[in-house]
């Protein structure tokens, strides 16, 4: 019985709130004041059209513009790489523009993750959150590649094919 009651007292001590003179000093941390990245790749010629048209890609853009740095804002821009993903436009359907879209989205988890912890730095929470930038300027860099430099190669040689079977025929 004494044991059972005792047993009892250690509970109700654990389970006892933490009051604010309990919690320890967690210092809120000044985003204004790193040095974070922004995107220093943009889209060119065909590829900035066709991502015009791709409406998660530009919602991702978006949210990259007013992201605040909490775990719900980048749990909505989670969902925009998952909808880039669902809903792939035709021109950027390539494996390597999902592998970067995937490296973007577990780039962001991280973040995420990150977001949660109780202490965390600044220099830490910088340089997690410029890996997000960096992933996403090397998935525009996909992007361009594919459409404007990939396309445009198999047109010249699918034209030259083209030429070259035509004296044949005649």
């Amino acid at each position: 019985m004494r044991l059972s009651i005792f047993l009892l007292f250690i509970l109700l001590l654990a389970c006892k709130p933490i009051s604010n003179e309990d919690a320890p000093n967690v210092k809120q941390i000044d985003y204004t004041a790193m040095n974070l990245s922004t995107s220093k790749i943009t889209l060119l010629k065909d590829a900035q059209k066709k991502a015009l048209e791709w409406e998660p890609f530009q919602d991702l853009l978006t949210g990259l513009e007013n992201y605040d740095h909490t775990a719900r804002a980048t749990n909505k821009i989670i969902d925009h790489v998952n909808n880039m993903l669902l809903n792939p436009e035709e021109a950027f359907q390539d494996q390597a523009i999902f592998s970067r879209i995937k490296v973007l989205k577990t780039r962001l988890h991280i973040y995420k993750s990150y977001l949660g912890y109780r202490i965390k730095t600044p220099s830490q929470l910088e340089e997690k959150y410029n890996n997000i930038i960096l992933a996403l300027d090397e998935l525009i860099i996909q992007m361009n590649w594919k459409v404007n430099e990939f396309r445009q190669s198999n047109d010249k040689l699918l034209e030259d094919l083209k030429a070259d079977m035509d004296p044949e025929e005649k």
